[in-house]
């Protein structure tokens, strides 16, 4: 294009015809993650699996959140020793509990 550059720009009566793309309701606007044909709010991610996706589970009994697709907990366990939580978490969240 030897460095020029071309804009066209459509006749007035056009513009009437096309719709806009900021034709959304107020409680639509925002940040989404679009996968598996699901719209999740980028505020709510951190409660979907990193891996696969699916909405984690929290289990109160080790005060941790786990993917049950994965079967993996989402969240390292506490460094203290004499946490009440973590001191009998097993393995895996679905694992027979002791």
């Amino acid at each position: 294009m030897n460095g020029k550059m071309n804009f066209f720009l459509d006749p007035k009566n056009r513009v009437i015809q096309k719709p806009s793309i900021m034709n959304y309701k107020q409680d639509q606007q925002g940040l989404y993650l679009v996968a598996d044909k699901r719209f999740i709010n980028w505020m709510d991610v951190h409660t979907y699996c990193h891996t696969c996706l699916a909405a984690l589970t929290f289990d109160d009994e080790f005060d941790a959140s786990y993917c049950a697709s994965c079967n993996e907990w989402r969240e390292e366990p506490c460094t203290d020793i004499s946490c009440e939580y973590c001191e009998n978490r097993p393995k895996r969240p679905l694992d027979p509990r002791r």
